[in-house]
């Protein structure tokens, strides 16, 4: 983007958001969002999007934002735009200290003891020497899953606000709660949606487009077990702890993620806790075909009725839910959401790559309940963990994007 102004805030932007503790918590179930923070921070974007000058912004009693920005031209299209506010659990965002590499020279990055981000491992890193990525400092997820979206599509909004000369057709954001622990379709505000075409702006690699992603269910196993002194156990003591042990051990070890890739599924546990009187395993099952995900549900329901056979003292409850379905069945169905995607990344210079999400987002959910959302790339890489990273020009381009998808069939 030619915008010096719109790349400094962008930036700037960014670093602000992922320094706001917007942890999720699945433990929680009596509020939505499950953590103050993520209110916090969207919130903040609401105040935000409000002193840019847009009138029509709304924070619900669940914590979704919806803003609406009207077009300049008569008669058209509405693009809506999706991030979400929280980040994973699964490693602290507690205190975030974004670091600025600005002209990185394409060498080893130490981030903290033993915590080294190296373009050895990560090869994609070097793409971008000689240009700015931002990490944290080794001691927690960056944030840019997904900071990064929220800020590339605030800071689109601000980019037309600051330039009304450019024709565009009307534009729609929301920011979502608790996405990153399969909540965050749970309350969205379906009637409200204006946007013919609706996007989630949660992805990675620059360029990538993602239309496809798994099927998703998870499994609860909780085991009552009979707990008696372990001197005087023998043929009485059931220890449950032990059964949730050997319930995982059940489930085929090549069928992992650790061991899986590309249009693989795998069953993944997630959790396990307990005692010898009680344990409880969580797990996810994740497949990219129907019947590949009926067989594993068949197969974690068989592993639990074994168990049921083989200890006929214990009590033993299996739940089955189901989070998402494969997006990609209703994209097909509105070929112009897509296609005009598509021409989007082309009209920023670099041909589209179509890549399947092994994992999901709320436009899962939403490709669901009847509004097609492909999902565009952030420039974020390595989410989840200490070694996340994202790329400034990868997110320069996704503010393009989200521009040039806003500008679909006007001509100037």
């Amino acid at each position: 983007m030619a915008d010096k102004k719109i790349q400094k805030e962008l930036l700037k932007r960014f670093c602000r958001y992922v320094q706001v503790e917007t942890t999720s918590d699945e433990n929680v179930k009596d509020k939505c969002p499950t953590t103050d923070g993520q209110l916090t921070l969207i919130n903040q974007i609401a105040d935000e999007i409000r002193s840019l000058g847009i009138k029509d912004v709304k924070v619900d009693a669940n914590g979704y934002l919806r803003a609406f920005i009207p077009g300049n031209v008569p008669r058209k299209k509405v693009f809506g735009f999706i991030s979400h506010a929280d980040t994973s659990p699964e490693v602290s965002g507690k205190n975030v200290k974004p670091l600025i590499h600005e002209k990185y020279d394409g060498k080893p990055i130490k981030l903290a003891k033993d915590i080294i981000l190296s373009p050895d491992e990560y090869p994609l890193l070097t793409q971008y020497k000689g240009k700015t990525i931002i990490t944290a400092d080794g001691k927690t997820l960056l944030g840019a899953d997904d900071k990064a979206g929220i800020a590339e599509i605030v800071t689109a909004v601000s980019y037309f606000l600051a330039h009304p000369e450019v024709k565009r057709n009307s534009m729609e954001i929301f920011i979502t709660p608790d996405e990153e622990i399969g909540q965050g379709t749970d309350h969205f505000p379906l009637s409200s949606i204006k946007a013919h075409y609706l996007y989630t702006v949660d992805g990675d690699t620059e360029g990538c487009i993602e239309s496809e992603c798994f099927n998703a269910y998870s499994a609860k196993l909780t085991v009552k077990g009979v707990s008696i002194h372990p001197g005087s156990g023998k043929g009485k003591l059931v220890n449950a702890s032990l059964l949730g042990a050997q319930f995982l051990s059940m489930l085929p070890k090549d069928e992992m993620p650790e061991t899986t890739e590309g249009r693989e599924g795998f069953f993944c546990p997630v959790g396990i806790t307990g005692s010898i009187e009680q344990c409880q395993v969580s797990l996810i099952l994740r497949d990219f075909d129907a019947a590949g995900m009926e067989r594993r549900i068949k197969m974690v329901e068989d592993a639990a009725e074994a168990l049921k056979k083989s200890w006929p003292a214990a009590v033993i409850e299996l739940e089955i839910a189901h989070s998402y379905s494969n997006m990609k069945e209703y994209v097909d169905r509105d070929k112009k959401c897509l296609s005009y995607l598509e021409a989007a990344v082309e009209k920023t210079g670099i041909k589209p790559v179509h890549k399947l999400i092994r994992g999901g987002t709320d436009g899962s959910r939403l490709s669901e309940l009847g509004h097609p959302c492909p999902n565009i790339f952030t420039g974020g890489q390595n989410f989840h963990g200490k070694l996340e990273w994202a790329a400034l020009p990868a997110m320069e381009r996704a503010v393009q994007v989200i521009i040039n998808l806003v500008c679909t069939e006007i001509r100037q």
